[in-house]
């Protein structure tokens, strides 16, 4: 597989997430199947009943999703042509580079006025970015674009078809979720590895500090961080894979599309 030839998030799946899709899929077939007993019990009880149930669960759902949009965009900045243009337009070139036709509304606010349970709500109709992680990559078009696939990758992994049934996903495959969204950022950076990992290390300790940072031994903690039994602890409560792991993994992604980076 070439860069120039991945036209879709479902061709940056990393080899951690493509491991475990199978005995994930698996599970959450067998509580489809539960899902769907215990449905048709229920309907034969009160069809009536259960619909209503339903509709309202979707109302509620409708209701505090759009409530919490709008509640953080009064807090921050909502991007736009003319509002934060240059994310504007790297939101356009990824959109298009992965036939996304319909974006996800992208929200600037500052990491204090961050509310987690309205993003929670939100998350699946925007993109939050943090002020403070902005202004160390908003002059850094490739960087920008790196963000952005990863977040449009979590967005139609995470929120569309796939996401709707995966009801079960445990840690583990939650951390290969994120490998997988750094490949998607990794591709919509044109395949510049030096910022996409840039912007990896910026997530880390800021846009100052990321300079100091040595890959080699980000990649030696993470090792570290997975090693023995608590290694093992971790790797099963751990949603967000160290950031050493994260910089392997794209360099192993490189490796595979150039053929050795």
């Amino acid at each position: 597989m070439r860069l120039e030839s991945i036209t879709g998030f479902s061709q940056c799946v990393s080899s951690a997430e493509r491991k475990q899709r199978f005995g994930v899929t698996f599970t959450n077939l067998f509580l489809w199947v539960l899902i769907g007993v215990a449905t048709v019990a229920l309907t034969a009880v009160s069809f009536g009943a259960f619909l209503i149930i339903l509709g309202l669960s979707w109302l509620v759902r409708s209701l505090f999703s759009g409530y919490h949009v709008r509640r953080l965009q009064a807090l921050g900045a909502t991007v736009s042509p003319t509002q934060f243009p240059q994310v504007h337009q790297a939101l356009v070139e990824v959109c298009s580079r992965f036939g996304v036709a319909r974006p996800s509304r992208v929200i600037v606010v500052s990491s204090g006025e961050t509310n987690a349970f309205a993003v929670k709500f939100a998350r699946k109709k925007v993109i939050l970015i943090l002020s403070e992680l902005l202004e160390g990559i908003v002059d850094q078009p490739a960087e920008l674009r790196a963000l952005l696939g990863h977040e449009l990758c979590h967005t139609a992994l995470d929120h569309g078809s796939r996401g709707t049934f995966e009801i079960y996903k445990p840690a583990r495959y939650k951390a290969a979720r994120e490998l997988t969204c750094d490949n998607a950022g990794f591709v919509a950076a044109g395949g510049d590895l030096e910022n996409a990992t840039a912007m990896i290390k910026k997530l880390c300790v800021g846009k100052v500090l990321y300079r100091h940072l040595s890959d080699a031994a980000l990649v030696e903690e993470a090792l570290d961080i997975y090693s023995g039994f608590v290694g093992w602890l971790i790797r099963s409560h751990l949603t967000h894979p160290p950031a050493g792991a994260r910089l392997q993994n794209l360099q192993d992604f490189a490796r595979d599309l150039w053929g050795g980076v």
